[in-house]
C-alpha cells in the first residue's frame, strides 16, 4: 500500500466459531478509542454468513450501499484504478456511520444475499492485479478519511480471502481458539501464507494471531505456551531472518473467556456494550501498536526532532555518568519498589536488611545514595514516604574499593560525622577494619566467634571502644544513654571475599554476617542499632548452601530487582534527567504504568526498530528482551551502559528525526554491552571467568543454542552457576542464553531455535 493509505487489518480464521467477528469489532473500536476524531471502515466481507450486516440492520434497514456492490462496481469499472466506483461508494458510506466506525454490510437486502452474480472470484481473475481487491478497500478508506480498515473475512480459505491474504502488506490477524483442530489448522494456514506471501519488505508485517476466548485454568496450566511454540515454528517463514538481533515479533494476544460473549444479542449497541464490559477491547490495544502511527492532533509537536543532536549528546553524556555508580557524583535516584518497600518497613524502626542484587543492580550506587542523606529519616523522605520517620545517623562499615575519590570523600564524612554526632573517640581507618578481617579469615572460627567478630566492628566502626572486644554487646548501652540510634551499612564484600566459592572460612563469615548479625540485632529490646547488608545474590547462595532460597524470601521486598516495568521507568528517568525527553515531568515517572511508560518512551527509540510501517520488533519490548535474563529480570547498569552506547553512535545521525537514538545503534549497543557484561563479570567472578573461557574455546558447532550440558562439557556444579547468575536457562535439559550474555559469548541460534527463543522474549515482556 501506498504510504498515504489507510492500513487494511483482516481478521481470519480457520474454523468459524472462533470469535473473530467479535475480535475485530473489538479491534475497530480499540482504534477510534485512540483519538476523539479517529475513524475506521468495518468491512463484513463473510458473504455466507454476514454477522455484522445482520446486527446493524435495524439502525440501517435500507442500506444504499453494500460491499457486494463494491465488488460489482470494481468489477465493472473501466478505468484500471477503479476510481469511480471508488467515489460512488464512499459518498454513500458518509451516512452509514456509528461509533466512528463506518459500516460497511456485506449485502443491502436478502434479495441480494441469495443472488449474488459478481463473486470475489470474478473480479480476481479477471485482474491484471491479483491485489486489486485490498488496493481499492485501502482507496476506499483514503476517500473516506479513515485511520484504518478491518475487514471480516469468511472462515476457511476462499478467493474473497486468498485475496487479502496473499497480499504481505496487509495486516493479518488469524484468530483461533486453543482446540487442537483450531490450532492445527492455524498452524496449516500460516505455513501456506509464509510459503505463498511471506513478509519480506520492511513495510510487510508479519501477521499477528489471537488466542481467542481462554478460560483462566487454562492460562495458568502452560497450553497457551505449548500451543504459542507450535503456531511460531508453523509461521518461521515470516520472521527468520540473516541477522540474529533481528527479532522480529509475531503479536499475540490472549483474551479472556467471558460467557456474556457467548450469546449475543440482535443490536449493535447492545453487542458493543458486552463487548466493553468484557474489556475485550482493551485486551486488543497491544495490537494497535503494531499498527501506523494516528495522525497526531494539530496540537501535538515532534518533541524528538527538535535539537536531536544535542539531546542524543545529553543522554550520551548523562547515562555515562551513571554506569558506573562508583564515579557517579550524582544525588539524584530513582525511587523504585524495593527502596519504597524497606522505608516503609522501616518507617519507625531502625532498619536491618540485606539487600540483595545481581551484579549491575544499582548496590553500590544505592549504598552511596543512602551514605550521602547522612540520616535514616532524609533517606525515607527523598524516596517519597510520607509520615514521622525513625532517625538513624548512618555510618558507612565497609564499601567499595572502585568508588572516585568524591565519593570516598562523602563516605569519610559519614563517618566521621556519625562519629562526633556519638562523642566516641577517633574512628579507625577502613584499611584497618579491613586488614582485622582477613587476619581473622586465618583462623578456624564458627558462626558465632563472627558473629561477635562483626559486632563489634559495627561498634568499632563508629568510634566506640576501637578493637576492644565486647564492644559490641556494650554499645547499645552507651547509644541509649545519648538517645541515639546508628545505622552501620555494608557494601564492597566482593573486594575483601574474592574467594568466596572455595574457601570455606569466608563462606562462614558471609553466612555469619547475613544470617546470625541480623537475628541477633532483631533481638534487642528498644534496637538503636540497625544494619544494611549490599551483596551480591551468587554470594548469598555461596555462602548459605542450606536455605539460600529462604534467606532471599525473606528480604525479597528489598531485594534490588528490575522487571521490565521498571526498567521502563528507569530508561524514562535517565531520559528526563538528562533533558533529552523535554515533554516528560520528572515527578510523573513514578506514577506511569508499563503502557504509559512505552507510550512516553516512544520519543527515546520509537515505537519501532524502523519505520511506522515497518515489520520491525517494537523498540520497547526489543530493549527489555535483549537486556533481560530468561527469568525477566534486567540489571540497571546493562540499561544505563545501552543507552549510553545507543545514544553516543545516534549523534551524527540526520536520518531520524522522529526519536532520539536510531535503530541501527539501538542494535549495534547490545554487542558492546554483551561484551562489557562478561568482561566485568570475569573479572570478579573467578568461577564464572573460568567457565566463559571455557564457552569461548568452543567451536562454533557446540556453540549453539539450545545446548546441553555434555555438549559444551561443563560439570553439573559450573552448568549451576551458569543458572545461579542469569546466564543460562534451561528446560528439559536444554539450556538457553539471554541475549545479553548469548551475543558477547558468540553463540549462535540452532535451525528450530527461534520459537522458543521467541517464546521465552514474549514471556520477558508480559513478565
Amino acid at each position: 500500500m501506498a504510504a498515504h493509505l489507510p492500513p487494511v487489518i483482516v481478521f481470519h480464521s480457520f474454523k468459524g466459531g472462533v470469535g473473530r467477528t467479535i475480535n475485530a469489532l473489538s479491534m475497530a473500536k480499540a482504534i477510534t478509542n485512540q483519538r476523539d476524531d479517529a475513524r475506521v471502515l468495518f468491512i463484513d466481507a463473510d458473504l455466507e454468513a454476514p454477522g455484522v450486516t445482520w446486527l446493524v440492520k435495524k439502525r440501517f434497514p435500507n442500506p444504499s450501499v453494500s460491499f457486494a456492490d463494491f465488488l460489482a462496481l470494481i468489477h465493472g469499472d473501466p478505468s484500471s484504478d477503479g476510481e469511480d466506483s471508488i467515489d460512488i461508494v464512499a459518498d454513500r458510506l458518509k451516512e452509514m456511520l456509528l461509533d466512528n466506525i463506518y459500516i460497511f454490510p456485506a449485502f443491502r437486502t436478502g434479495a441480494q444475499f441469495t443472488s449474488l452474480e459478481i463473486r470475489p472470484e470474478h473480479l480476481i481473475q479477471g485482474a491484471q492485479n491479483p491485489f486489486i481487491l485490498p488496493e481499492a478497500v485501502a482507496r476506499l478508506g483514503f476517500k473516506l478519511g479513515v485511520d484504518a480498515i478491518v475487514v471480516d473475512l469468511r472462515a476457511g480459505l476462499s478467493e474473497l480471502s486468498a485475496g487479502f491474504l496473499l497480499d504481505p502488506r496487509v495486516f493479518r490477524v488469524i484468530v483461533t481458539t486453543l482446540s487442537s483442530q483450531s490450532i492445527e489448522g492455524t498452524c496449516r494456514e500460516l505455513e501456506l501464507l509464509g510459503s505463498r506471501a511471506p513478509s519480506k519488505k520492511e513495510n510487510e508485517p508479519v501477521p499477528s494471531l489471537i488466542f481467542s476466548q481462554v478460560p483462566e485454568d487454562l492460562l495458568k496450566n502452560g497450553l497457551v505456551a505449548r500451543h504459542e511454540e507450535r503456531v511460531l515454528e508453523a509461521a518461521r517463514l515470516f520472521w527468520e531472518v540473516e541477522n540474529e538481533t533481528d527479532y522480529l515479533e509475531m503479536p499475540r494476544i490472549v483474551t479472556s473467556f467471558s460467557s456474556s460473549l457467548q450469546v449475543l444479542p440482535n443490536g449493535w449497541a447492545d453487542v458493543m456494550m458486552r463487548v466493553s464490559q468484557a474489556g475485550l477491547i482493551d485486551e486488543l490495544n497491544p495490537l494497535i501498536e503494531w499498527l501506523p502511527k494516528l495522525p497526531q492532533k494539530a496540537e501535538e509537536v515532534d518533541l524528538a526532532a527538535e535539537n536531536g543532536a544535542p539531546k542524543r549528546k545529553s543522554l550520551a553524556d548523562f547515562s555515562k555518568k551513571l554506569i558506573y555508580a562508583e564515579t557517579s557524583g550524582l544525588n539524584e535516584f530513582l525511587s523504585i519498589p524495593p527502596l519504597r518497600n524497606l522505608a516503609s518497613d522501616f518507617m519507625t524502626k531502625i532498619p536491618v536488611s540485606v539487600i540483595v542484587g545481581a551484579k549491575g543492580s544499582g548496590k553500590t550506587y544505592t549504598f552511596l545514595q543512602v551514605v550521602f542523606r547522612n540520616n535514616w529519616a532524609q533517606f525515607i523522605k527523598d524516596v517519597g514516604i510520607s509520615g514521622n520517620p525513625t532517625t538513624a545517623l548512618i555510618c558507612p562499615v565497609m564499601k567499595s574499593k572502585n568508588i572516585e575519590s568524591e565519593a570516598n570523600r562523602l563516605v569519610l564524612e559519614a563517618r566521621t560525622g556519625a562519629g562526633k554526632a556519638l562523642g566516641c573517640g577517633d574512628l579507625p581507618e577502613l584499611l584497618e577494619i579491613y586488614d582485622y578481617i582477613r587476619g581473622k579469615l586465618k583462623e578456624d572460627l564458627h558462626e558465632g566467634d563472627w558473629r561477635e567478630l562483626w559486632i563489634d566492628i559495627l561498634a568499632w566502626s563508629a568510634g566506640f571502644d576501637v578493637f576492644k572486644k565486647g564492644a559490641g554487646k556494650r554499645f547499645p548501652a552507651y547509644l541509649a544513654k545519648r538517645k541515639k540510634s546508628i545505622l552501620p551499612i555494608i557494601d564492597g564484600l566482593e573486594d575483601q571475599f574474592q574467594d568466596l566459592s572455595s574457601n570455606r572460612r569466608q563462606q562462614t563469615a558471609i553466612r555469619s554476617l547475613i544470617q546470625e548479625v541480623p537475628e541477633w540485632l532483631e533481638q534487642q529490646p528498644d534496637r538503636n542499632i540497625g544494619l544494611l547488608v549490599f551483596i551480591r545474590q551468587d554470594m548469598v547462595s555461596t555462602a548459605v548452601k542450606q536455605n539460600a532460597a529462604q534467606l532471599m524470601a525473606r528480604y525479597e521486598p528489598h531485594a534490588l530487582r528490575w522487571n521490565p516495568e521498571e526498567a521502563l521507568r528507569l530508561a524514562a528517568w535517565i531520559g528526563a534527567q538528562s533533558g533529552a525527553l523535554t515533554a516528560l515531568e520528572k515527578g510523573s515517572i513514578q506514577k506511569l504504568n508499563k503502557e504509559d511508560l512505552t507510550s512516553a518512551l516512544v520519543a527515546l527509540w520509537g515505537r519501532k526498530l524502523g519505520s511506522e510501517r515497518s515489520r520491525e520488533a517494537r523498540s520497547a519490548s526489543w530493549v527489555i528482551a535483549a537486556l533481560s535474563d530468561l527469568k525477566g529480570q534486567i540489571q540497571a547498569r546493562d540499561l544505563v551502559r545501552f543507552l549510553h552506547q545507543a545514544a553516543l553512535d545516534s549523534e551524527k545521525d540526520t536520518y531520524w528525526k522522529d526519536r532520539i537514538l536510531t535503530p541501527t545503534a539501538i542494535r549495534g549497543a547490545l554487542q558492546a554491552c554483551s561484551k562489557e557484561k562478561i568482561n566485568e563479570i570475569s573479572v570478579e567472578n573467578r568461577e564464572l571467568k573460568e567457565i566463559f573461557n571455557k564457552l569461548r574455546e568452543l567451536n562454533d558447532e557446540h556453540r549453539q543454542i539450545p545446548f546441553e550440558r555434555e555438549q559444551v562439557g561443563l560439570s553439573i556444579d559450573e552448568l549451576k552457576a551458569l543458572e545461579n547468575n542469569g546466564v543460562a536457562y534451561g528446560e528439559n535439559e536444554e539450556y538457553y542464553m539471554p541475549e545479553i550474555f548469548r551475543t558477547g559469548l558468540g553463540f549462535k541460534l540452532k535451525a528450530g531455535a527461534r520459537p522458543r527463543v521467541l517464546a521465552l522474549s514474549r514471556k520477558i515482556w508480559t513478565h
